[in-house]
C-alpha cells in the first residue's frame, strides 16, 4: 500500500476591503462603516473608557495617532480625547459640562480664634496646623496690639500699620475650564483713602485699601481694579471717606468680589491689605475656587 502525503503550502495574502456593521453597502468613502440601525433597536459606538490614571499605560507611539479614549478625571470630569502623535499628547475633544467643582473653600471655621500673625509671629493654629494659606507681614510692620487673626470665624485684620499678604496654597487646577474665585471682604471703622499719597500708599500711615490678584501657573500677580467701582486704576477696594474731607459711615465698600474665566495647571490668590488705626478692620471670609 502506497501512501501519499500532500503538502499544501499557505501563502499568506492581504484582502483590501471596506467593512461595514448593519450594512452590506458600506459608503466607498469609509475604511469602516456603522449602521445605527440594528435588530432591536438603534446602537452607538462605545469608545473604550479608562481613567486618568490608566492613560499612561497606553502604549502610544506617532502612529498612534488619532487613538480615541473617554478619561474620567477623579474630579469627575469626563473627557472625550484624541492622541496627537506629532506632540505626543493626549488632546481633549470635549468635556460633558459639569456642576462646577468646588477646587478650594476656606471658610476660617475649623481654626481657633487668634490663629494667624501677630507682633510676635505666629498664633493659634498658625503656621503648625494651617495647610491652606500663608501671612506676610511684608515691612515687619505689626506693632504689639496689631494682629491679622481668625475671629469667630473670619480673617481679621486691625491696624496692621503696613501691607500684609494672604497667599492661598498652590490649586491645581489641572483638567478644569472656566476657573472663577470669589471671596467676601468687607471692612469697619473709619478706613480712609487719599489719592494724592498713593506713591506712599505703604508707607504713610493714612491709606487704607485692599487688593485682590492672582497668579495662574507660577506667572506674575495679576491685580484686580476698581472691582464694581469701588476701587480705582491701582486697587480693588477702597473706603469712600476721602481723607482729609468729609465722611460718614459706612466707609468701606462691603463687597464678594468675584473673577471669571481663568485656566492653567495652578492657581494663588493673593489679598494684601492695610490699616492704619485701632479702630479700623478688614475681614476676609468664604474664599472659593470652581471648576468645570
Amino acid at each position: 500500500m502506497k501512501y501519499f502525503k500532500t503538502l499544501f503550502i499557505l501563502i499568506p495574502f492581504i484582502i483590501s476591503a471596506q467593512v461595514g456593521v448593519n450594512t452590506d453597502s458600506p459608503h466607498p468613502s469609509t475604511v469602516l462603516d456603522i449602521d445605527s440601525n440594528n435588530t432591536i433597536n438603534f446602537g452607538g459606538l462605545l469608545i473604550p473608557s479608562i481613567l486618568e490614571a490608566q492613560k499612561s499605560l497606553v502604549l502610544t507611539t506617532i502612529e498612534s495617532e488619532g487613538t480615541l479614549l473617554f478619561v474620567t478625571y477623579p474630579s469627575g470630569v469626563r473627557c472625550l480625547e484624541i492622541y496627537d502623535g506629532i506632540q505626543n499628547v493626549w488632546q481633549k475633544i470635549n468635556c460633558l459640562n459639569l456642576d462646577p467643582v468646588i477646587l478650594y473653600s476656606e471658610d476660617f471655621e475649623s481654626y481657633v480664634d487668634g490663629t494667624g500673625i501677630n507682633s510676635s509671629g505666629g498664633s493659634g493654629d498658625y503656621p503648625s496646623s494651617v495647610s491652606k494659606w500663608i501671612l506676610n507681614d511684608v515691612l515687619g510692620s505689626l506693632a504689639s496690639s496689631d494682629y491679622v487673626e481668625t475671629q469667630s470665624g473670619v480673617l481679621e485684620a486691625n491696624d496692621t500699620n503696613g501691607p500684609i499678604q494672604f497667599d492661598t496654597q498652590s490649586i491645581d487646577i489641572t483638567g478644569y475650564s472656566n476657573i472663577s474665585f470669589s471671596l467676601d471682604i468687607s471692612g469697619s471703622g473709619t478706613l480712609e483713602y487719599n489719592p494724592s499719597l498713593h506713591a506712599t500708599d505703604d508707607t504713610n500711615m493714612v491709606n487704607d485699601y485692599v487688593n485682590v490678584s492672582y497668579s495662574v501657573d507660577n506667572g506674575p500677580f495679576v491685580t484686580i481694579t476698581d472691582f464694581n467701582g469701588n476701587g480705582n486704576a491701582n486697587h480693588t477696594l477702597l473706603p469712600y471717606y476721602l481723607s482729609g474731607g468729609a465722611g460718614s459711615a459706612p466707609y468701606f465698600p462691603n463687597d464678594t468680589v468675584v473673577f471669571t474665566g481663568l485656566s492653567g495647571s495652578s492657581l494663588v490668590i493673593r489679598v494684601q491689605f492695610q490699616n492704619w488705626a485701632g479702630d479700623e478692620f478688614f475681614y476676609i471670609d468664604n474664599i472659593e475656587v470652581l471648576g468645570n
